[in-house]
């Protein structure tokens, strides 16, 4: 058992916070939540001192094989992608170490990678919950399914032929579809994702294959018919229209032809929430190129405000992999753009906690501290409520009822 005292509590859920709250952890369950809550004598104690109390952050796009270079101005070269690589590979043969524990220092506990090699992501995801490796709790939906020469086997990964075979599944016949999800489910994958894009986004002006409409919904139908949630990359409000349609649990990105952002009528937007679909601007990438298409950052702040104000539920996702947009670090920033764009800081927050547990099918495990949910926790120095970032001043990182992260005290905890 360990018990948190004297903290000021976000839950997550959007209520107002409650000082001098007592978080009663057994095991890797919060066995009771609230102010003056009693607790065993002799229990492991942690007084936080004011400290805010907030539930693990949760990104719902990232990419665990891209890029960690803080730089959103780097520059592809030779001269700059070797030491990239040399960096990559020496993380890659240590099951992602340093990927992992930025997002755990960065107070993410749960991830959902966006597209990886299978198996090897799911091996990874099951030595973590087995405890073999430390790491953010991994929801994989394995290889993206996408058309024969479509986004990314087409086009981002098109030189790399082990990348295209483990990490994409290029799909031209929806029964063909219904199978692939079938064996993804069978190998435990944890959800689905689809590109349903003409679009690179490495190259605006070139057209790639999209996925059939039929292959689409055969994909979507398919997962849900084995309890997978699905994610569709969606480029124009057509194929939003679609895939919101044929049941898309989740719309990435929205980033439209002419890089400029989806415009969500007011029909479509209806339909999504009319549906449950949930919305994922990544509104980092935007700001990691906000000197390469001014303006753009400004046009995606407008869509997220649009849909939000509409009752649209918005989760955070970073896709992070990309320059200038770093696993773990990003979460951060993206609640910030979040507020700029016209959510209150205590939204944003619930953008990364409450509704990116929903967008996951998780909301009775994970994404609030609430008696029952699973303990995956952090402690802020900072007021988040004053700036959202302020989520990256990270005092402690409780993950599955573990302390995976303590800079309060060294040593020994305090007895009570």
């Amino acid at each position: 058992m360990l018990v948190l005292t004297n903290g000021t509590l976000i839950d997550g859920t959007g209520k107002e916070p409650i000082e001098k709250a007592v978080v009663v952890i057994e095991a890797n369950t919060i066995k009771s939540v609230g102010p003056e809550i009693a607790y065993p004598e002799g229990s492991p104690v942690i007084d936080l001192g004011g400290r805010v109390i907030m539930p693990g952050l949760i990104d719902c796009h990232l990419h665990l094989g891209g890029f960690v270079i803080d730089d959103p101005n780097w520059q592809f070269s030779s001269r700059s992608f070797m030491p990239w690589f040399s960096s990559f590979l020496w993380d890659y043969l240590r099951h992602f170490a340093k990927r992992r524990r930025l997002a755990i220092e960065n107070g993410v506990t749960t991830i959902r990678s966006a597209g990886d090699n299978y198996p090897d992501i799911t091996k990874l995801r099951d030595r973590i919950e087995l405890g073999k490796l430390t790491g953010p709790r991994i929801f994989a939906p394995g290889p993206i399914f996408t058309a024969p020469g479509g986004h990314p086997a087409g086009t981002i990964y098109r030189r790399n032929r082990y990348i295209v075979e483990h990490a994409t599944r290029q799909v031209d016949d929806a029964e063909v579809a219904r199978e692939e999800v079938r064996k993804l489910a069978e190998g435990g994958v944890d959800c689905i994702k689809a590109v349903y894009s003409r679009i690179n986004l490495m190259d605006l002006a070139h057209d790639v294959p999209q996925l059939d409409l039929r292959v689409l919904e055969a994909t979507v139908d398919e997962a849900h018919r084995h309890n997978l949630r699905t994610m569709v990359h969606a480029g124009s409000p057509e194929e939003t229209r679609n895939a919101v349609t044929v049941g898309a649990d989740s719309i990435e990105h929205g980033i439209g032809p002419d890089g400029d952002p989806i415009e969500f009528t007011d029909t479509l937007i209806a339909m999504m929430v009319d549906k449950g679909t949930y919305y994922v601007p990544t509104v980092a990438v935007s700001w990691a190129l906000k000197n390469t298409y001014p303006g753009f950052l400004a046009k995606v702040k407008a869509t997220v405000k649009k849909l939000h104000d509409s009752s649209v539920k918005i989760a955070t996702g970073t896709d992070s992999g990309m320059p200038g947009v770093v696993i773990g670090k990003s979460i951060h920033i993206e609640m910030d753009l979040l507020v700029e764009a016209g959510l209150s800081p205590m939204e944003a927050i619930v953008t990364a906690t409450r509704n990116a547990a929903g967008n996951l099918g998780q909301e009775h495990h994970l994404g609030t501290i609430e008696e029952g949910k699973l303990a995956d926790i952090i402690v802020v120095s900072g007021n988040p409520l004053e700036q959202a970032s302020k989520t990256g001043e990270i005092e402690m990182v409780i993950k599955n009822g573990e302390v995976s992260i303590n800079r309060l005290r060294k040593g020994r905890f305090p007895q009570a």
